[in-house]
């Protein structure tokens, strides 16, 4: 094989990390050494700053002995408590691990690529193009985002960049068509969708890196099963590359389940220099999915059929609407629980929890090559409100949240009425409209009003009732979601001129007796 110019991104500067007033890049050793000075990782990409952080967690177990399945719960809750009182991770334990794995964090390796398969220069007639990598990029049938790249003579992309890319296209690659990938008389060219495609990924975050990483290190699988550290082992760590025809292993320990349920291959093409991506290749990793198994940041309800499935990311839906979603254990509504990594939250000294925030992770998406948005959002320092730790305020949350959600629908079906009537020819005042038609212009302008206004109630309420000891301390908000919904209601019939429109007048009023505390 050619020989390749390296990117050690154990060394290499590919993080950009907060310092005071400025940004910089550190690899992922100085990222563990100095975790507990720096305040962020700040990978601007959202998809990849998911799968980093799953990558970062298992480093961070890795160096600690958080990773090991012999722990029995409190074993893990009070080594995890000396780790805290530490309050820095070991330098030579990181310098240890990753003198262990020295030739497998380098991004262009000949022999093991970091996250990547090697084979696809042979077992792929062609490549798949950089665009394909990028997220956002016009790519074949996928949806043209706005940008100026084309096809026709795609732009490198800096090696540090195309790192993030993987990681996300890895976590959240498309299913569907694919790069053909031929091995021996198998010659397929489609693949199934990555682990985290279309979901919510909520993490804790500390002060620190170093909190973060110690806050979301999920409790290892005490199963008998899964005691074997010689099968716990993350893609880097294998001693070989699997083969993909056998199908891919069972999600078993900590290191699988953060970083080895890839159902994509993925290889990059770096430029003479090695510090550019010119080329990639993406293509299957298995003819199988994966076993299922949940993922420990994810949100997770269950459909009709009794089958739980992610919460589906929705670019217009603000966190706030999810909060108790995170903080109970079954919310009611699709039968919604909270991301099992907050179980092991909740056994955190009290004085940390009181400090830890939620940051959510979302690409809202399809499961085959729609991709609409991804975007990062931050809560304020909720966990101090999980159910097992004030079980009588968060029921006040979901409460409070699901008023602002039943007022929030009678005002769409208000104007939706509204609308129909307006229109109809019999002009009885009484047609309804039918589910899945007849919207009309009045509910977009009304939801992006009343939502924004809500969340501030909605935040409100909480920090009012933080303040309370009484039982009826959440009872006023649905009255106050029920004024902002009437107050948004009145704003848009004032702006239909009564005289000109003088049957959308009518109509509005007929109406406005709906948009009221449910």
């Amino acid at each position: 094989m050619v020989s390749r110019q390296g990117f050690d991104l154990r060394e290499r500067p590919w993080l950009p990390v907060p310092e005071g007033s400025r940004r910089t890049r550190v690899g992922l050793r100085e990222l563990l050494v100095r975790a507990h000075e720096l305040t962020d990782v700040d990978v601007p990409l959202a998809p990849a700053a998911a799968g980093l952080w799953r990558f970062l967690y298992l480093l961070a177990a890795r160096v600690t002995g958080l990773d090991d399945a012999e722990l029995e719960v409190a074993e893990f809750d009070r080594r995890r408590g000396e780790v805290l009182e530490e309050g820095r991770f070991d330098g030579a334990e990181v310098d240890a691990y990753f003198e262990r794995y020295a030739d497998r964090f380098d991004l262009f390796d000949v022999a093991r690529p970091w996250l990547q398969d090697p084979r696809l220069v042979e077992e792929c007639p062609s490549t798949s193009g950089i665009n394909r990598l990028i997220v956002g990029r016009p790519a074949g049938n996928n949806q043209v985002w706005f940008d100026h790249h084309t096809e026709v003579e795609p732009a490198p992309v800096p090696a540090a960049e195309a790192a993030w890319h993987l990681i996300a296209a890895l976590y959240y690659g498309p299913s569907g068509r694919c790069t053909t990938r031929k091995i021996g008389p198998l010659s397929e060219g489609n693949t199934t969708a990555g682990p985290l495609r279309g979901g919510l990924s909520c993490h804790p975050v500390g002060r620190t890196v170093f909190e973060s990483l110690v806050a979301g290190i999920p409790f290892p699988d005490a199963g008998d099963s899964y005691r074997d550290r010689a099968v716990d082992l993350a893609p880097w760590e294998l001693p070989e590359l699997p083969d993909p025809r056998r199908g891919p292993v069972p999600v078993k320990g900590m290191a699988r389940e953060l970083a080895g349920r890839f159902q994509h291959a993925v290889l990059l093409t770096p430029d003479k220099t090695g510090e550019h991506v010119v080329d990639a290749t993406l293509t299957w990793a298995w003819r199988e999915k994966c076993p299922s198994a949940k993922d420990q940041y994810l949100i997770y309800q269950t459909s009709k059929k009794g089958d739980a499935y992610p919460r589906p990311a929705s670019v217009t839906r603000a966190m706030w609407r999810d909060l108790d979603a995170l903080l109970m254990h079954d919310v009611g509504e699709d039968s919604r629980s909270r991301p099992l990594v907050f179980d092991a939250v909740k056994y955190l000294p009290a004085e940390f929890v009181e400090q830890l925030r939620v940051r959510v992770f979302g690409f809202d998406q399809d499961g085959q090559t729609r991709d609409k948005r991804f975007f990062t959002r931050m809560t304020p320092s909720v966990l101090r409100w999980l159910e097992e730790r004030d079980p009588q305020f968060v029921r006040g949350i979901s409460s409070t949240r699901q008023a602002a959600e039943r007022v929030g629908s009678a005002l769409v079906y208000a104007l939706r009425c509204a609308w129909v009537q307006q229109a109809d020819p019999d002009d009885d005042g009484v047609r309804q409209p039918r589910p899945d038609k007849e919207i009309g212009p009045w509910v977009a302008a009304a939801e992006g009003r009343y939502w924004p206004q809500a969340e501030r109630v909605f935040w409100k309420t909480l920090d009012d009732a933080a303040r309370q000891t009484s039982p009826t301390r959440f009872d006023s908000a649905p009255d106050l979601f029920a004024k902002v919904a009437r107050d948004v209601y009145d704003d848009i019939a004032d702006q239909v001129d009564s005289q000109e429109h003088w049957r959308m007048t009518r109509a509005l009023a007929r109406n406005r007796y709906r948009v009221r505390a449910v």
